[in-house]
């Protein structure tokens, strides 16, 4: 009988298994948590979207003058599950008012904080949202913002073109 010359291929391949796993591990883990992390920018950038949508809509068409608060108080008295998920303090509002068209269109002009006779409103608001991951981006916290630019239902009389 011939004996076998070859060397056995497990002897020298020990822990090469234990190495490979804990590689694919990390790199699996950390695309994980990316991807994590790009799901929670998304649902927050969409939650931004609807928080602007429905508390625009509710300053918009009320008949109380004071849209800023109306505005503020939507967002905060909101009951959906967003609210639960999402801190409310993060976000910043702002309301702007023009009085005409060419106003509100011009990039340089900035709005009166004075609701009175003016028809259009600027909504603007912003979320400051602090990723697990702040290395991927240039600063610790990443402001997600949207603007709707709204004719108050009320003050539609004092709009002209």
């Amino acid at each position: 009988m011939r004996k076998n010359n070859r060397p056995n291929v497990t002897q020298y391949q020990k822990g090469v298994v234990s190495i490979e796993f804990s590689i694919g591990v990390t790199v699996l883990f950390y695309a994980l948590f990316a991807w994590v992390e790009i799901c929670t920018m998304g649902f927050i950038s969409s939650v931004v979207d609807y928080a602007i949508a429905e508390s625009s809509r509710a300053a918009r068409t009320s008949a109380n003058a004071d849209y800023d608060k109306l505005f503020k108080d939507a967002l905060a008295n909101s009951d959906h599950l967003w609210t639960r998920i999402v801190d409310p303090e993060k976000f910043t509002v702002s309301v702007s008012y023009f009085d005409s068209f060419s106003q509100a269109s011009d990039i340089n002009a900035i709005g009166g904080v004075v609701r009175d006779d003016m028809p259009i409103a600027l909504y603007r608001i912003s979320y400051d949202y602090s990723p697990t991951f702040a290395y991927f981006f240039d600063n610790d916290t990443v402001t997600l913002s949207r603007e709707v630019f709204a004719l108050q239902e009320f003050e539609r009389d004092q709009f002209s073109q």
